[in-house]
């Protein structure tokens, strides 16, 4: 039965308060009735109220902790509203277009223009819906058919839909405009593979018998190491010198690593092709895997980096380790059979948390440009484009 009249709730510690008090007599913070359709505080919206400020109270905490990580002071704002406040808006196909004419000596905007406020990313839904519907109509076409070749394109599809989408997000999210889609399909093709061919390599020096702790370990390591390595590559080769450059090389990588892994998981170890539903829980994992691990590790090696030389001691500059160190610790979990009893409560859990991450990080970049932006002389500077020979 709900409690009603003379008494309100703490908005921000849930403690029950005199309706007359103006200040929490727990926590001291002004009052604020929380009413129900009558006009009368309860107590389930005081409760409600207590467990999302603590929620947020959680997540508060983690985003100060992370952004100190990379340089900057308080919590980060995480709001989906804001990011994805563009994805259920109406959009042009040329607006699609203007997207991805950029990067290029004449399409690159000058500083000044560079976006410093907020990033809100909307094609990525897009691609995402288109992959998935061809990947629904060629399961139309195998059933139909019934070819294996019907199948076996059918899972390519769903394999990369949601890194192929993952990275138009963070192509969409780099401000800078200053990386062709070109270069970043190249990248995602060739950095993909190779760190591919890395962990092979790796593994038969660190081969791993069964996913118990120490096999998720070496795995973890491996793993984010042969991408970080690649990535690094082209860091180094593009001359890359901001966060968000660093996020969107990482999730190249990583994309073309996650899309290659993904389709090798469409055989089982008898040859055989999974199922569709199978394929779909492969793709709908990928939400936060590979292409997010990556960007992640990239832009805090971009940050330890900052506008000098890519070096070896580069790699130990606490900057990176942290943020490289948090990536591994998510792979573990997300591989650690000994989690398999709540494998959906755990994606859950570690995709929010590799998630939190990546807004921490273009927090960082957006702090960076306002920064470069403050000291920037309009009339003469200017974002270059990555010079590089096809």
């Amino acid at each position: 039965m709900t409690e009603t009249q003379s008494f309100i709730f703490c908005t921000h510690c849930g403690a029950k308060n005199d309706a007359t008090s103006k200040f929490c007599i727990k926590c001291g913070q002004p009052l604020a009735v929380t009413a129900d359709v009558s006009g009368s505080a309860t107590v389930g919206d005081g409760v409600k109220q207590s467990l999302k400020n603590k929620s947020n109270g959680v997540i508060d905490s983690a985003t100060s902790h992370l952004n100190e990580w990379t340089g900057g002071k308080g919590a980060v704002k995480v709001s989906l509203n804001q990011f994805f406040g563009q994805v259920f808006q109406r959009h042009t196909t040329e607006e699609a277009e203007e997207i991805f004419i950029v990067g290029t000596k004449k399409t690159t905007p000058s500083l000044a223009k560079v976006v410093s406020d907020q990033v809100q990313p909307w094609l990525f839904s897009r691609v995402l819906l288109f992959t998935l519907a061809a990947g629904l109509l060629l399961a139309v076409v195998n059933s139909l058919n019934g070819k294996m070749g019907d199948q076996v394109a059918m899972d390519v599809v769903l394999s990369v839909a949601v890194p192929a989408s993952a990275l138009v997000l963070f192509f969409e999210a780099n401000v800078f405009k200053n990386i062709s889609f070109y270069q970043v399909t190249k990248i995602a093709i060739l950095g993909g593979a190779l760190a591919l061919i890395v962990v092979l390599v790796l593994d038969k020096l660190f081969p791993v018998a069964s996913l118990d702790l120490f096999g998720v370990l070496v795995t973890g390591i491996v793993e984010e190491t042969s991408k970080v390595l690649v990535a690094s590559y082209f860091v180094r080769k593009l001359n890359i010198s901001h966060v968000f450059n660093g996020l969107l090389l990482g999730a190249a990588v990583g994309t073309g690593f996650a899309a290659f892994e993904n389709i090798q998981f469409m055989i089982t170890d008898s040859n055989q092709l999974v199922s569709m539903e199978a394929a779909l829980f492969r793709t709908a994992t990928s939400i936060s895997d590979h292409t997010e691990w990556c960007a992640i590790a990239t832009a805090a090696l971009v940050l330890a980096k900052g506008n000098q030389p890519l070096r070896s001691a580069t790699f130990w500059d606490y900057k990176f380790l942290r943020f490289f160190g948090l990536v591994i610790l998510i792979h573990m979990c997300w591989d650690w059979s000994a989690f398999d009893t709540i494998s959906i409560l755990r994606y859950i859990i570690l995709a929010i948390i590799t998630w939190v991450t990546v807004f921490v990080m273009i927090h960082a970049g957006l702090r960076e440009v306002k920064k470069l932006q403050q000291s920037l002389d309009v009339n003469e500077a200017s974002v270059t484009a990555p010079d590089e020979k096809s």
